[in-house]
This record gives structure tokens, sequence and C-alpha cells, in this order.
């Protein structure tokens, strides 16, 4: 059936794969070599994939572009995990009075999948299909801890650790012995790591087999999600976790009890 395929549409596809996989964008030299494909029709595709807003530019690099990352938030709007953590998220807003979040890793980031405001919104959570910093976010320092821990020097997301606060850890050895942490005490926080006077916590979710599959968290002021309340967010955030876990696993957990 090789005879119905289309060359070039192939290599879009295949553009797409690499540079999404890159984390830092790849340039026309590098997509060329991985691709060996004559230099005029990789820049050909390149700009009608920019054209599309699946790609764009950005320097000498071509990045991911808002309609690949739409595309991906829709096929998200139907997953299960996606689906069944949505109410779990607003019962924490509720409870905490505080905008919670739904993330997904990457190794290139953590991908903002699902946002619950507070009630009183300051627009400080990131919004649906933001690709957080690892080394800086709570859902990032969860996905690096849990996911990456022994792959953190080649990872594509923490080839550049750019200072977004004085706060920011931006040395791999620091970040080791902060995700040491994480791993001990089972969850994450950004302590004005990515923006000033805010402050998040995340926590793990599992998947049947133990597996982090994603992470839910809490996003506020540091003058409401203050040091003082840390215990009582934390409990109530691994509660979200473990409700999500639950309402997306519990058939394989009562399976694998058995």
């Amino acid at each position: 059936m090789t005879s119905y395929l289309i060359p070039n549409l192939a290599n879009a596809c295949r553009m797409m794969e690499l540079v999404a996989a890159s984390g830092s964008g790849l340039t026309l030299s590098q997509l060329e070599q991985q691709l060996m494909v004559p230099r005029t029709s990789a820049f050909r595709i390149l700009q009608t994939l920019c054209q599309q807003q699946m790609l764009y530019k950005e320097g000498k690099k071509y990045r991911v572009g808002s309609s690949l990352y739409k595309m991906g938030l829709d096929l998200l709007q139907h997953h299960h995990l996606h689906q069944l953590a949505v109410p779990v998220l607003h019962k924490l807003t509720i409870s905490t009075g505080l905008t919670s979040h739904l993330a997904l890793p990457r190794p290139d980031g953590a991908l903002i999948a699902e946002v619950c405001d507070s009630p009183n919104p300051s627009h400080l959570a990131a919004r649906p299909g933001f690709l957080a910093d690892l080394h800086c976010s709570a859902g990032g320092k969860v996905f690096l801890a849990f996911n990456y821990f022994d792959q953190l020097a080649s990872l594509p997301g923490l080839q550049q650790m750019p200072a977004r606060t004085p706060q920011s850890i931006t040395d791999l050895a620091c970040l080791r012995v902060e995700l040491q942490s994480v791993l001990g005490r089972g969850y994450a926080v950004d302590d004005q790591e990515y923006q000033a006077n805010v402050r998040c916590i995340a926590v793990p979710i599992r998947n049947a087999q133990g597996a982090v599959v994603a992470s839910v968290g809490v996003t506020g002021l540091t003058s409401i999600l203050c040091k003082q309340r840390l215990p009582e967010l934390v409990a109530a955030v691994k509660q979200a976790a473990i409700e999500i876990s639950l309402a997306c696993y519990r058939p394989a957990l009562l399976a694998n009890d058995k």
C-alpha cells in the first residue's frame, strides 16, 4: 500500500514529531539531516506548517505551534483521566479557595490539561495548553522526581533552566537535592520559583500499576497559600489525587487486589 503514501505529508508528520520531542526546538539544518530530505523540500514543508500554526519559528529554531497544542487538548477533552478529574478539581477549588489544575508529564515540560479557577481568580495560574518549565513548577518537579529522575542530565526540558524568579533552581545538583525531598514527602512545592508572590503545591496521580501519569495541584498568592496552611492543603491535594486515581483506575485496582 506504499504506492498510496504522500512522501511530503509523511515528512511533515515526522517533522512535527521531532520538534515536539526535542523540547527546545530544532533548526532547518537539524530537521533536514534527521529526515534526510532536500533542504528546499524541508523549508517548504516548514513554511506550510508555520502557516497552519502547527509550528512556529523562534530565532533559527522551529517549535510546537498553537494549532498542534490545541489538537492535543481537544483529544484530552475526551480522555477518561481528564473527564474524571474535572469534578475532583472543582471540589478541591471549593474546599481550599484556590485555583486547582491537572498537569500531564512530557520530557520537555508539564502540560497543563485543565484549570479550575478559584471563586476570586487572580489569573495567576497557567491556562490549559501551557507547557510549564519542569525545574521551577510544582507539577514539573513531581514528574522529574517520579518519572525522569534517572534522565535529568539528558532530558530535553532541562537543557536550559531559566531563572523565572530569584528563587528558581537553575543548578542541576541543587535540583537533584530538591527532587530527593519531593520523593521523600510525596509532593512538590513551587515556592515563588515561577512567579513572584505565587506558591503552588502538586501531588502525583498514579495508575493501577503505581506509575505517575499526571499531577494535581493548587496555586495561590503567598498571602493566601501561606506556609502555615501547607499541611492542610497538602492533605487536601493528596486526597484529590487519590480520588482521581480511584475514579480512573478502580476496576484495575480491584483486580490487582484479588
